[in-house]
């Protein structure tokens, strides 16, 4: 726990996480509500229900896209950062498990972001009902919160693992946030190469769809449809397949930071 709470309080004497990124959230928000509040005022008829949900789901969408995207950065540097810096080392002379310290920064950063998610609804709903004038349905913000927050964990904790296994083995933080990066974007795309040129499986097989190339891109597509539909099993399966493939690389993380510990305590 002392752990989680010294990771939480490099965040707080961030000046760029405390105030100037939830301050660009903040001003985007202003700017889409803004527009939207003169799109429905310049209009010859009032908004309708449908249209003022659908208003509303595209601010989450924002915070969504937002958040996931300071996730990824911030899991990029979580670790690697401190390597390079060289603070990981007084870490290191502490009595704690090794395992306990890249838990530790998995738990703070997969913690602080859907609270963030949360309170960036929050916000929006209260721009909402300014511009708007109405009140979304409460089904509608609790769905709309909560598969959005769940696909955040999901990111949050499989970049967050995949980035401490890359931070473990290369020193250099621009190498890690780049990887990450590419990854997030153009995984799917090289996984589609590589099965178009070498491996020919059929796009609609398991075996597909949850690669680790693939699995967070198809998670984006299921959660979308989850969003206009009912949540089908399989979302559920792919987010177990994403969660496998973050326990997998926070092992190797763990292998590699051991072997590690030694020349870095010397």
């Amino acid at each position: 726990m002392k752990l989680l709470i010294n990771e939480w309080r490099k965040y707080l004497k961030n000046t760029r996480s405390v105030i100037i990124i939830p301050l660009i959230l903040l001003l985007t928000l202003i700017i889409y509500f803004s527009t939207m509040h003169f799109v429905v005022t310049h209009t010859s008829h009032s908004i309708s229900k449908n249209d003022s949900d659908q208003v509303f789901l595209i601010s989450i969408a924002i915070c969504y896209s937002f958040i996931n995207f300071i996730s990824i950065i911030y899991s990029s540097n979580i670790l690697s950062s401190e390597i390079s810096k060289g603070t990981i080392k007084f870490i290191l002379t502490r009595p704690y498990q090794r395992y306990k310290i890249l838990l530790a920064k998995i738990a703070a950063i997969t913690i602080l972001m859907p609270v963030f998610l949360i309170i960036s609804v929050i916000v929006s709903l209260l721009l909402h009902i300014l511009t708007i004038h109405q009140m979304p349905e409460i089904s509608i913000i609790l769905k709309y919160t909560g598969i959005h927050s769940i696909f955040i964990l999901a990111i949050t904790i499989f970049f967050t693992a995949f980035a401490l296994m890359l931070s473990s083995v290369f020193n250099s933080s621009a190498l890690v946030t780049g990887s990450c990066i590419v990854y997030y974007f153009f995984a799917d795309n090289l996984w589609e190469i590589i099965n178009f040129f070498y491996l020919h499986l059929p796009e609609d097989g398991w075996i597909y769809k949850l690669n680790p190339l693939n699995v967070n891109s198809y998670l984006i597509k299921l959660m979308a449809d989850a969003v206009e539909k009912p949540v089908q099993s399989e979302f559920f399966i792919t987010l177990a397949a994403n969660i496998v493939y973050a326990l997998i690389f926070f092992l190797i993380a763990t292998l590699i930071f051991r072997r590690r510990d030694i020349s870095l305590s010397n």
